[in-house]
């Protein structure tokens, strides 16, 4: 059966999305957060399925965007990488974290591959002899996208392999993935309603639900277990993990409980890293110490330059143990 016959016109299925919505909204006026978070909820389920071919094309049109991102990086990393005997790979995995961001000529951002800690590594790494290094860096990317990255394209054989992921796990979201891009489909009127209704009640809407998030922490924690273990099965001669750098205490003013929910994450990491035998980068410690000023972009979220050298230093420091 097809969507159309299972849900009813898209028209409907709006109409329906733009009722419960309204109808929180409605609620919350009126103080009954309980109701009107159900109402949200219900809402919020029913945005990928509002106009299936919209949200499939939406789907589609990001992950074409982010993919090329993340081949043009690796790209870029395998021009500057040796051609020569390779006396040290290593292969870097992540997020937007190990991604260049912000305007050329930034004096805070890392605005290009050399900037970043995978181009820092490579360059550190060259001076002591022939080196590559293998960035597989997606927007978005979960611990999911790390075994996937595993299994298709990294070249774990004797190779060094920096695993720094996490965050996008453990975020509690207001919308999933494919909510997140169900909702750019809408009308700019519906899609207003939904937003506002989640920034204005975000405190109460994580509240009601931490564990609304890209992985369960179980889930977490036993995939980067089963991250380690494919490297190792796949030749890598070192595995190393990095801790889930919180933001700024300011960030978290309108997220209940962030830093708790931070730290039963990193436990994880500390966990399975002792728990595999794999090194253990605590870049959360580090930047704190250095100053979160200084080692984060002004969004509180990414690595600025100096975070990105800072990572760089640690890792390449480690290598020569």
């Amino acid at each position: 059966m097809n969507l159309a016959v299972m849900f009813g016109s898209a028209e409907k299925r709006l109409a329906k999305i733009e009722a419960l919505i309204d109808k929180a909204t409605s609620l919350a006026e009126k103080g009954a957060m309980k109701e009107a978070i159900g109402c949200f909820k219900d809402a919020r389920s029913r945005l990928t399925d509002s106009d299936p071919a919209k949200v499939a094309a939406a789907i589609d049109k990001e992950y074409v965007k982010l993919n090329k991102e993340f081949a043009e990086f690796e790209r870029r990393a395998k021009q500057l990488s040796s051609t020569g005997e390779i006396l040290r790979k290593v292969i870097v995995i992540s997020d937007s974290l190990g991604l260049p961001r912000g305007a050329p000529g930034s004096k805070i951002e890392a605005t290009t591959f050399e900037m970043t800690s995978s181009g820092l590594i490579l360059e550190a790494l060259s001076k002591r002899g022939g080196a590559s290094v293998q960035p597989l860096c997606r927007r978005y990317g979960t611990i999911e996208f790390v075994i996937g990255a595993l299994r298709s394209r990294a070249d774990c054989r004797n190779a060094d392999v920096l695993i720094h992921i996490g965050l996008n796990d453990c975020v509690v979201r207001m919308f999933m993935e494919e909510q997140r891009l169900a909702l750019s489909t809408l009308t700019e009127e519906l899609r207003q309603k939904i937003v506002r209704f989640s920034q204005i009640h975000r405190g109460p809407l994580i509240e009601s639900d931490f564990e609304h998030t890209y992985t369960p922490l179980a889930v977490y924690e036993k995939r980067l277990a089963d991250a380690a273990r494919l490297a190792r099965s796949k030749g890598a001669r070192s595995v190393t993990f990095v801790t889930i750098i919180q933001p700024p205490t300011k960030f978290g003013a309108k997220t209940p409980h962030m830093s708790w929910n931070f730290n039963r994450f990193n436990m994880a990491v500390y966990d399975v890293a002792k728990r595999e035998r794999c090194n253990l980068i605590d870049m959360d410690r580090l930047c704190w110490e250095k100053g979160t000023q200084k080692t984060m972009s002004p969004d509180g979220m990414h690595l600025s330059a100096a975070g990105h050298a800072l990572m760089a230093e640690n890792y390449t420091a480690l290598l020569e143990i």
